[in-house]
């Protein structure tokens, strides 16, 4: 069930998971296509690049591409959410109605709490899309786009237009939402737990294991991550060497890097570079 964090073979896909107490959270990712993270019940963490948002029943994340996320759920109880996964071009109709920079700003990363009355309708949606989805007739791709479309038109509405609906970061974990922040905008500096711990003046075990309850990662893991994400991309947009990349992103090594790559990506960095137009 969980494959399509890693992969999409077609550019739409819609699932409905249940999640109980001896399911485990999803490893750290990215992925080339838009997300739409939708909570019915229960409750979650949700880390994306270097924010960090309490989810609750409702909820409603946007998971623009390439972003590194992570959701992490409590260790008892349960919960259910929609995990939908879709393609750019599934928005090509909605581009030529009101533009793309119009839509590409009102999908990036952001939380709606979806108000009471209007939960029915979103989970009405996705209900429907899931049941498209399953190959109904030959109607059934036009079914899922118009639902699709409809969906992010409502979302875009809430965000343009509705009042008290933008979730915001968690609050009660502020110091730990800074250090993921200077991590991330410091990816390609030397960055280790004791001059960390110095830099925000907590003590290295504190750190070590509040930032991995509040996040979902450990720390070395997220540093990892952040500079993985940072070399996909210019590996995917430069003719920079592979060896260069590895400094740039913040490796000392170009032999860890390469380790360091495939154990997150999969592939190496030379075959995830080549398989460009698969990624």
């Amino acid at each position: 069930m969980m494959d399509y964090l890693f992969d999409m073979p077609t550019d739409f896909k819609v699932y409905k998971i249940k999640r109980d107490k001896s399911s485990g959270s999803q490893p750290a990712h990215t992925h080339p296509y838009y997300e739409i993270f939708y909570l019915i019940n229960g409750d979650c963490t949700f880390f994306i690049d270097h924010n960090i948002y309490k989810l609750n029943r409702g909820d409603l994340i946007i998971v623009p591409q390439g972003e590194l996320h992570k959701s992490s759920f409590p260790q008892h109880g349960s919960s259910e959410r929609y995990v939908l996964c879709f393609k750019e071009s599934n928005l090509k109709w909605l581009n030529d109605i009101v533009g793309p920079d119009f839509v590409k700003e009102s999908l990036s990363t952001g939380v709606i709490s979806i108000p009471d009355k209007r939960r029915d309708y979103v989970e009405a949606l996705m209900n429907k899309m899931i049941f498209e989805n399953e190959g109904q007739d030959i109607l059934s791709p036009a079914f899922i786009r118009t639902g699709l479309i409809e969906l992010v038109l409502f979302i875009i509405r809430c965000r343009r237009y509705e009042e008290n609906v933008i979730k915001e970061l968690d609050v009660d974990n502020q110091l730990m939402q800074q250090i993921a922040t200077y991590i991330y905008e410091n990816y390609d500096k030397k960055l280790s737990l004791e001059d960390m711990s110095d830099k925000f003046h907590i003590s290295r075990s504190y750190l070590s294991k509040k930032f991995k309850a509040v996040t979902g990662f450990g720390f070395k893991e997220y540093i990892v991550n952040v500079r993985i994400k940072n070399a996909c991309r210019l590996l995917l947009e430069t003719n920079k060497s592979i060896t260069d990349i590895a400094f740039e992103c913040g490796f000392n090594d170009s032999n860890y890097f390469g380790d360091a790559f495939r154990h997150v990506k999969g592939v190496s960095p030379n075959k995830y570079r080549k398989n460009k137009e698969a990624i």
